[in-house]
Parts: C-alpha cells; structure tokens; sequence
C-alpha cells in the first residue's frame, strides 16, 4: 500500500507538462511529502472536469458523505483501494463506473525491510516531471472532493523497492489520460487496465532515517 507521495513540481511546469490550468492556481502549494494519515489535498483531473485541475482530499467517501474525513478514516482506510473493492463495494463501484480520476504526483515512497530495520525510497520518473496516477473520487454533501488511489500487484522494478506489501500506484502516461477518464472506456478495458498497467521508467532515491523531519535524500 502506498500513503505517501510527492508533488514538488512548480504550478506552470505541471500545466505545461498536461496541457491544462488549475482551477484555482493560487491554492497550489509544492509539497515534497504528502502524508495519507493526515487530511490532505491532491491534485485531479476528473471525469467530470478534465480540463482543469482541480483538488481532492486524499481518502475516498462515500458520494454525498456528510461526517468529516478523520470520522470517515478512522473507521475504514481508504487512501488505497483494489480493484475488488471497486467490483463488491456498492458505493466504490459507482466510483469507478462514473468518477475517476487521475491524481497528480512527480513521485512516490516505498519500503523495505533489511536486516530488521525499514529502508524508505522515492520513486519518481528519471527526469524529475510529474505524471498521473490512477484513481477514483466522490464529492462530498458540502461539494469538496474526496479521492483515492487504485493500487494493482507490482512490476519488477517497484519491488526491488517495496517490500511491506504486495500493491502499488498505477501511472497512467499521458496519452492513455483520455482513455482512463472517459465515460466511453468499457469497464472491462478498464479492468485490463489496473490489472495489466503499462511499465513505465523510474529511478529509486533512498531516504536518509531523518527523511521525515528534514527532507533530506541520497542518490541510489
């Protein structure tokens, strides 16, 4: 599972980098560590709006969802979701069926175990650019909205990366954007989609102990 991303690109080279603008460019704040455990925004494209950037908060609600994000988090983690709780959850389903969305980032962490002892890496693409992630959204009874990340059975490369679990992040390339977010997409395509995503080129950077608090990050 992954609770942890990176968005440090600045606001134009991600516009440039997708051909669309912010909603609202002034709420966007680089952001090198997002943490999953505490309420945060992500950026969104969205089925509903795939012209603009919009924000989501990081944890998937139900659609229409009254209670806050901490009520709703404490009682089911939904920073991540599989494919199967896309089929059987009623209210995930809908999500995939009729609100995804791709999630802006320019990386991602991992973890190992060595020698009783946790590793932390950051992959991100080897040009430093952002990229799409896949995902599903709701909005919410006051009209914020909420997002998740769809995660899939890992490629190679992550796994030399990525240990305590068995999932990760699928990065959906830029020309495959109209594909994920159109409501034409047969399920079934998008189905082979999660389950048979695209490699894509990454490099790992293995984080110092004090990552956490200080940022700090070494070349591997």
């Amino acid at each position: 599972m992954i609770y942890k991303l990176s968005n440090a690109a600045e606001k134009n080279d991600i516009e440039n980098e997708f051909g669309i603008p912010f909603k609202y460019p002034n709420l966007y704040t680089q952001n090198p560590l997002v943490n999953g455990f505490h309420e945060t925004n992500l950026c969104v494209v969205t089925t509903d709006n795939q012209r603009e950037i919009t924000f989501a908060i990081w944890g998937l609600m139900p659609q229409n969802f009254k209670e806050d994000w901490y009520i709703f988090q404490n009682n089911a983690n939904t920073l991540n979701v599989q494919l199967n709780d896309l089929e059987q959850v009623d209210w995930m389903r809908a999500s995939f069926h009729q609100r995804r969305c791709l999630i802006v980032v320019t990386g991602f962490y991992t973890h190992m175990i060595k020698n009783g002892n946790t590793c932390s890496y950051y992959l991100c693409k080897p040009d430093e650019r952002p990229f799409f992630l896949a995902g599903v959204y709701n909005t919410l009874e006051d009209g914020f909205q909420c997002t998740a990340l769809i995660t899939t059975k890992m490629g190679p490369f992550v796994s030399s990366y990525h240990d305590i679990s068995n999932l990760a992040p699928i990065m959906v390339p830029n020309e495959r954007a109209n594909f994920w977010l159109s409501n034409n997409t047969k399920i079934e395509d998008l189905k082979d989609f999660i389950q048979n995503p695209p490699e894509v080129s990454l490099k790992a950077n293995l984080m110092s102990n004090e990552f956490f608090l200080n940022n700090i990050t070494y070349n591997v």
